[in-house]
């Protein structure tokens, strides 16, 4: 299978795995690490400036300890860019190589932004944009706005 899209540092988004959020638990896709949504506002689609990768990209972050997929994906959103979503739905599961050769999975959620909140700065995120998919805002990671196309 070809994959969907690779990224500058060499991980590879592989495939969406269509399946619901109740059957997550009862697969055999592991290690399910992270979640990633693909939020939108009435301004566009919500992204992170990452200080650590110096690149815009979604808001997600790896599973805590005794979280769900859903759990994680809201408190990620919550602590890199400080939005709440009135809406979130569970779109599959993502399947990536790294470029260090392993595999890994990660849940994938679309969200509404109804009330855009203020940014709060944190040590991940320096700043938020509602993108409207065209403007030159920089590098925004490949994988991630392959991602926008699965609002």
């Amino acid at each position: 299978m070809m994959p969907i899209c690779i990224n500058r540092k060499g991980d590879i988004f592989e495939e969406l795995i269509n399946i619901t959020e109740d059957q997550v638990d009862n697969t055999d896709f592991n290690p399910i690490t992270h979640a990633f949504v693909v939020a939108k506002s009435k301004d566009g689609f919500l992204l992170l400036y990452n200080n650590w990768k110096n690149n815009w990209e979604l808001a997600g972050g790896m599973i805590e300890a005794g979280e769900t997929l859903r759990e994680c994906a809201i408190r990620e959103m919550l602590e890199e860019t400080n939005q709440i979503p009135e809406r979130i739905e569970f779109k599959g599961l993502m399947k990536f190589t790294l470029k260090n050769g392993r595999v890994e999975y990660g849940g994938l959620f679309s969200a509404d932004i109804e009330l855009e909140r203020p940014f709060l700065n944190n040590d991940e995120a320096t700043k938020i944009i509602f993108w409207d998919g065209t403007e030159d805002i920089g590098y925004i990671d490949e994988i991630d706005k392959e991602l926008l196309k699965y609002y």
